[in-house]
């Protein structure tokens, strides 16, 4: 019999979908690792979101699992080694949560370039600093995007209409697309050297971690802006910093960290800095679209055998 575990904090369109197609489904939250060692045994399949962490020995105990569902895009709470050694078809949803990042991205980049932070907060002390706070405007600046998959196509998207020159990094677009598209993939280093604004928007790796460091950070232009909603760990906090006390960054911008959750930020109290708790995809509209969609993929899986959106190929 299948039956699904949600154990996370999910959208009630989850509980709804089930429902409908009739599939069974217990709702526990706040499980530790060794409980959900020994509740995993029972249940073809699991929901998670980012608060739950599948680690290897969970998987390894689970004797029916055959999915597991991640409404949302990233999968890094996931041993995906494990599950695919198991066999267990692991899923996202990446296009759920396009749009929210996105806006955010674009929240933060608007937010250090016209001072809006710092001005909120002198507004709340019963000041009025008008001079204080000039700012710029986006029209006309270049904007690079490094990766471009689907919210790095969304940024672009948004770039355009507010005038901005688009440049690019990414490995996988070809010239054709880049055409279609109507931008510029250049290399890391051109793209740090020519933009105003560099947004990430790529997945963490061997490769890409520490991305920006204090060696890179010398290619790029003193009044940038750097901002991060992809991964912790693209770049170097330390170095950012450092950078940024020197004067050799305009600000930064990042709603993820290296370390999570971050309640002890190295970036604290600094005016040139914007951060978020990783709430990316926390709007309303968002959390409904990944769990309608996570709960429509594993319905398909189960009652046709259907793969969707698997990450563990």
């Amino acid at each position: 019999m299948n039956k699904i575990l949600i154990a996370d904090n999910v959208s009630n369109a989850v509980s709804e979908v089930f429902d409908k197609h009739n599939i069974l489904y217990d709702t526990k939250v706040g499980l530790s690792e060794d409980e959900l060692v020994s509740e995993i045994k029972n249940y073809t399949g699991l929901i998670v979101r980012s608060a739950v962490t599948v680690t290897e020995k969970i998987i390894n105990n689970a004797e029916n699992l055959k999915v597991i569902g991640r409404p949302g895009v990233g999968v890094d709470n996931v041993d995906l080694i494990a599950a695919t050694a198991k066999g267990i078809v692991v899923m996202n949803t990446p296009l759920g949560n396009v749009q929210a990042t996105a806006e955010l991205t674009f929240g933060i980049i608007h937010s250090l370039m016209r001072k809006v932070n710092i001005a909120n907060h002198s507004m709340h002390q019963n000041k009025w600093e008008k001079k204080k706070f000039i700012g710029n405007e986006m029209f006309g600046k270049t904007i690079g995007i490094i990766g471009f998959g689907n919210i790095g196509k969304k940024i672009n998207e948004i770039s355009k209409v507010y005038g901005m020159n688009v440049v690019v990094h990414s490995s996988s677009l070809t010239e054709t697309e880049a055409t279609s598209f109507e931008v510029k993939n250049l290399s890391v280093e051109k793209l740090l050297e020519v933009s105003d604004i560099i947004t990430f928007h790529n997945k963490l790796s061997e490769k890409s971690k520490y991305l920006i460091n204090s060696e890179t950070l010398k290619l790029v232009k003193k009044n940038a802006l750097i901002i991060n909603c992809a991964r912790g760990g693209l770049v170097n906090e330390e170095d950012i910093k450092k950078a940024l006390e020197l004067e050799m960054l305009g600000g930064y911008g990042c709603d993820v960290y290296e370390n999570e959750p971050e309640k002890n930020s190295i970036f604290s109290g600094l005016d040139n800095v914007v951060m978020t708790p990783h709430i990316g995809a926390s709007t309303v509209e968002a959390q409904e679209k990944v769990a309608y969609q996570i709960a429509e993929q594993i319905v398909e899986f189960i009652k046709n055998n259907k793969i969707i959106n698997q990450v563990n190929k």
